[in-house]
């Protein structure tokens, strides 16, 4: 059984409601922070993109998140849509940016979550794990 990234009854400093009509895309979506990130904004109302490199994974994050939304309060807009995208493609990067622009018509906040590293230290690093690190994170 999959632990909760956010606890459906958790109360948000926010009200809920205020980011109804709301768009935002958040890189590294479907685990971790970036799903925590989208939990939040799934409940206060935002049509939330997440996006990362595994579909599957992302199609499973937004249908969890989006049932506990709607469990937690059946009147809520939020709403979560997955798009494929590595964020070190500039191209995929663009795509998913314009698809989320041609079915939403704007996004209002982009959270770029996304992130990696290899577990080493500095000096034992590759310049191509370098290259992945700094293109994934920056």
């Amino acid at each position: 059984m999959e632990k909760p990234t956010r606890n459906p009854t958790a109360l948000s400093i926010y009200r809920p409601g205020l980011f109804n009509g709301k768009v935002a895309i958040v890189t590294g979506g479907g685990t971790g922070i970036g799903k925590s990130i989208a939990y939040e904004l799934a409940f206060l109302g935002c049509t939330v993109v997440i996006a990362s490199r595994n579909l599957e994974r992302l199609k499973a994050a937004a249908d969890k998140i989006q049932a506990d939304v709607k469990a937690a309060n059946p009147a809520s807009v939020g709403s979560v849509y997955p798009i494929a995208c590595n964020i070190r493609n500039e191209e995929e990067v663009s795509n998913m940016v314009d698809e989320t622009v041609e079915r939403f018509k704007h996004v209002d906040f982009l959270v770029n979550n996304a992130g990696g590293q290899f577990r080493s230290l500095l000096e034992d690093l590759s310049t191509n794990g370098w290259k992945a690190v700094m293109d994934t994170t920056l």
